[in-house]
């Protein structure tokens, strides 16, 4: 890749899981990254008006409209050598990114909001200004109105309960543990010998949990959070992975050489 950036705007609701891996993907490939936060169903009527589906994020440039990180991942992997490619095209390492893409991005981003949400949403003090904070002044004004619209929605959308997320908290100790073992042996990363998307799904599944630095999304300071969810926060971020993850945020997700 030469020459200057790709620009591009991201529509998106900033705590989104998938709105974190497409800021990785865009800062792997280059992309000069504007964002324009919305909270959910401001953010999908916008896609609609950009060619998209509803689906966020939405990615759209000069001659690109594209929804959602794989297909955007697979657009700009479509401009360098299969080496450097985030995907990889076939083998055994395609196979072992595409199994981790459905472990993290998959699985393991479900239990997280699970989880999350399950405990944060009721407390309104808490997250209003979180939601509020990176959209338009026009709908954080309206928050304190809309608040209990959004909370239901993302709660019935997520299907939350108390069982639910007891479910995404094991299924997140577990996705955890695994990693840890996989890590034990000292790689640079997480599949093969460069950076691929399993990477980029591992962390932006865990930031939310881990906050690590050079995470773009909101969140609560941990010890404010409410127990469970801080006790769980503080457990992992002594964890191996932790460390792992926040070397990549340092080092790792710097655009790639001209």
């Amino acid at each position: 890749m030469s020459g200057l950036p790709t620009r591009a705007t991201m529509l998106t609701f900033q705590p989104m899981i998938d709105s974190e891996t497409t800021r990785l993907i865009a800062r792997y490939h280059r992309i000069d990254l504007t964002e324009q936060d919305h909270l959910p169903v401001s953010a999908a009527l916008r896609t609609l008006l950009r060619g998209g589906n509803g689906h966020i994020p939405l990615l759209y440039g000069d001659g690109f409209t594209l929804t959602s990180p794989y297909p955007i991942a697979q657009h700009f992997d479509a401009t360098l050598p299969p080496d450097r490619r985030l995907i990889p095209e076939a083998g055994p390492l395609a196979a072992e990114v595409a199994a981790d893409w459905q472990t993290y991005n998959g699985d393991m981003g479900t239990d997280v909001a699970h989880f999350a949400y399950f405990h944060l949403l009721p407390d309104r003090a808490l997250m209003q200004p979180i939601f509020g904070a990176p959209v338009p002044w026009v709908e954080r004004a309206l928050l304190p109105l809309t608040y209990p619209f959004l909370r239901a929605l993302i709660t019935f959308g997520l299907k939350l309960s108390a069982e639910q997320a007891a479910t995404a908290e094991a299924g997140i100790r577990a996705t955890f543990d695994a990693t840890d073992r996989r890590i034990a042996d000292g790689r640079a990363f997480l599949a093969g010998d460069r950076l691929t998307l399993s990477d980029i799904a591992m962390c932006a599944a865990f930031a939310p949990l881990l906050v690590p630095r050079g995470y773009g999304a909101l969140m609560p300071p941990v010890e404010v959070t409410p127990p469970p969810l801080r006790a769980l926060m503080q457990e992992l971020r002594t964890r191996p992975t932790a460390a792992f993850v926040q070397r990549l945020y340092e080092s790792a997700f710097s655009p790639i050489e001209s």
